[in-house]
C-alpha cells in the first residue's frame, strides 16, 4: 500500500498580512487583517478565520470550537501542518503580531489587546517567538537598524 505525501500548511501560507494603507489607528484587528488566503483544507481555513477572531486561546478552546476531542484537534493539525495545535497557533500569532507591531503606531499594549494577550504577556510572548522585544522589531523594520530605546 502506498503512502499518500500531503504538503504541509504553514501560517504563513494562510496569512495576507495587512492591508496596504494600515494609517489609521482607530479600526479593529477584523478591519485591519485582509481575509486569509485559501490553504486549499477548510480545516486550516477554519482554524485561522477563527484565530483572527478570537486571538491568544490555548488548543482546548479551539477544539471546543470546533466540536472536537483535544487530542483529536491537535492530531488533525499536527497531520496537516507538521506542527501541534499550539505551535500552529502561536506561529499564525507571531505573523500577525509582526504585521501590527510593523504597520501600525498601536502601542504594544493595545497590540496585545488585540491579539487576546493580557498585561505585559505579549512583549514575553513577543521576545520568546521572534527573538527580540517589539520595539527593537519596530526600530529594526523602520529604521533598518536597531535603535535605542530612549533616544532616535
Amino acid at each position: 500500500m502506498s503512502e499518500t505525501r500531503f504538503t504541509l500548511i504553514t501560517p504563513d501560507q494562510v496569512y495576507n498580512g495587512l492591508v496596504e494603507n494600515p494609517s489609521e489607528d482607530k479600526k479593529k484587528l477584523s478591519e485591519f487583517i485582509l481575509e486569509n488566503k485559501s490553504s486549499g483544507n477548510s480545516y486550516i481555513d477554519l482554524l485561522a478565520d477563527k484565530l483572527r477572531v478570537y486571538g491568544k486561546r490555548d488548543a482546548a478552546s479551539y477544539a471546543k470550537m470546533f466540536d472536537a476531542n483535544t487530542r483529536h484537534f491537535d492530531g488533525a493539525i499536527r497531520c496537516l501542518t507538521g506542527l501541534s495545535a499550539h505551535g500552529w497557533i502561536n506561529e499564525y500569532l507571531r505573523l500577525v503580531a509582526c504585521d501590527l507591531v510593523e504597520h501600525t503606531n498601536f502601542t504594544f499594549k493595545t497590540i496585545g489587546r488585540i491579539l487576546g494577550f493580557s498585561g505585559s504577556s505579549f512583549s514575553q510572548f513577543f521576545r520568546t517567538y521572534q527573538k527580540m522585544q517589539p520595539w527593537e522589531y519596530r526600530s529594526l523594520k523602520r529604521h533598518g537598524r536597531k535603535i535605542g530605546f530612549f533616544y532616535d
